[in-house]
């Protein structure tokens, strides 16, 4: 079940729950990945250049044994992999971020929970950042400029156009915030604005893509 729905109100309504972006599945393996081979090519040149100079030892750790041939150089790097591979898996488990129609409330952790919420009145503006790969595959970070508090960083979510745009929509129907239907409908027009250039720069980089490989096949 999700966290956020246990931490609202009854005197609040959940509108959009939304999660964090496959990307940090995907970074976290490739950083295992490229740490395990990295250990792996390591070991082996190690051993030939080296191999007939090097201590010969033999360590027997219950399960793993390591000798000349067996060093513990894969294990070493293996497990920084992991060490960083953790932490981003996690975040995208063990992240979720709420909207209501009076707050946003950005959780994390999986054990040691940290709840961050943020009243619709004190958002200020919202910065969302692509990058390269977020224009390719559809995610971005959003910043909130808030007043009162430090600015809030939300994590890489899918189409985040949808969370800002509903946000003004609640902003719009909240009693205590003053925010007329002229800036509301100004405020919507920039967010399609943004999102339809969002969009056309991912399918331009897309079709940039598609032409390269094409020509590198080609050739």
């Amino acid at each position: 079940m999700s966290y956020v729905r246990k931490v609202i109100t009854s005197e609040e309504k959940l509108l959009a729950i939304f999660r964090p972006h496959w990307i940090y599945f995907i970074e976290g393996l490739i950083w295992f990945a490229a740490l395990f081979l990295a250990g792996q090519i390591a070991d082996y040149y190690l051993y030939q250049y080296f191999g007939s100079h090097a201590y010969t030892f033999n360590v027997d750790l219950w399960i793993v044994q390591f000798d000349e041939r067996n060093t513990p150089i894969p294990w070493l790097f293996s497990l920084t992999g992991l060490a960083l591979f953790l932490p981003v898996f996690l975040t995208y488990i063990a992240t979720e971020v709420g909207l209501t129609d009076q707050r946003i409330i950005k959780k994390r952790g999986l054990i040691f929970v940290e709840i961050d919420q943020i009243d619709l009145e004190d958002i200020r503006a919202e910065h969302v950042h692509h990058g390269w790969f977020g224009w390719l595959l559809g995610y971005g970070r959003i910043r909130l400029d808030c007043r009162f508090i430090h600015d809030v960083r939300l994590p890489a979510i899918r189409r985040p156009y949808r969370l800002i745009k509903a946000s003004h929509k609640a902003r719009m129907k909240h009693p205590d915030i003053e925010y007329d239907h002229d800036e509301f409908q100004a405020n919507i027009e920039q967010i399609d604005r943004r999102r339809r250039e969002a969009e056309m720069k991912n399918k331009l980089t897309k079709l940039k893509i598609a032409t390269l490989t094409s020509f590198r096949k080609i050739a």
